[in-house]
């Protein structure tokens, strides 16, 4: 070995650990291996001895996610990509707990192993039905975890899709916190009655005045599972046919 050469020695990094000079590749740069996670680049030689490069294996999103080299920023600018905003997006629900504090009703959701690293999803995003489609009102179709297996709090490539906002507020609106009483349901003291209360296309339908809650509820849920299933049929070529054969299936529960 020629003296002063750096083939096979280690350099600290400033946050990602040791690397290891693996070869010389031109007079500025050589190809490093990282030592926690075996990850190889190409760096310059002054910013190898600066200690400025960065383990695109570690996870550094919020401590979980993993962006690799995959690009995340659009073609011809410095704006993020969507699969990016998308991926970010997936893991502030479940991970960020200031995120958590504000909406809770995302705590004890999480992801899989796969869809911490960005490349994958990246590449699985591009297969998806509806990811770069746009709805009636020009929005981008939202990334859903619980349509397909009801319920569900894992984002994965299995359980997730993309759907058009209407499809996304129509079922959260079904598991939204509702107090003492059904969904669909409140109670009017003026008349001692139950009112059942529907919302159809961003305005509110009467459904009815009722003795009991149960009735109420009967009445707004078999008008909720008829609206369901007509907004299925509207999407039904546009969506993926797992979100059409759940949505013709789907049934409102008393509690949500």
């Amino acid at each position: 070995m020629k003296k002063g050469c750096i083939i096979g020695k280690t350099f600290p990094t400033n946050n990602f650990g040791e690397v290891k000079v693996l070869e010389k590749v031109s007079k500025t740069k050589v190809l490093v291996a990282f030592e926690d996670t075996g990850f190889k680049t190409i760096v310059y030689l002054s910013e190898l001895r600066r200690g400025r490069i960065a383990d695109k294996l570690k996870p550094t999103y919020l401590g979980v996610g993993i962006l690799g080299d995959t690009k995340t920023r659009e073609d011809g600018n410095n704006k993020h990509c969507r699969e990016y905003y998308v991926w970010t997006g997936m893991l502030t629900r479940c991970y960020d707990e200031n995120y958590l504090k504000l909406k809770p009703t995302y705590i004890g959701c999480k992801t899989s192993d796969n869809f911490k690293e960005y490349s994958f999803f990246y590449k699985w995003c591009s297969k998806q039905i509806g990811f770069n489609s746009l709805d009636d009102k020009g929005k981008s179709f939202a990334l859903d975890k619980d349509i397909i297996i009801k319920g569900n709090k894992v984002y994965s490539e299995d359980t997730c899709c993309f759907v058009p906002q209407e499809i996304n507020s129509l079922l959260i609106s079904n598991i939204s916190k509702r107090g003492e009483y059904p969904l669909g349901v409140s109670y009017h003291k003026r008349i001692n009655k139950y009112s059942s209360t529907i919302r159809i296309g961003g305005g509110t339908k009467h459904l009815g005045y009722f003795s009991t809650t149960l009735e109420a509820f009967q009445v707004y849920k078999q008008a909720k599972e008829a609206y369901i299933k007509e907004v299925a049929e509207k999407w039904k070529g546009n969506i993926d046919p797992r979100v059409y054969e759940a949505l013709m299936n789907w049934t409102v529960e008393i509690k949500g």
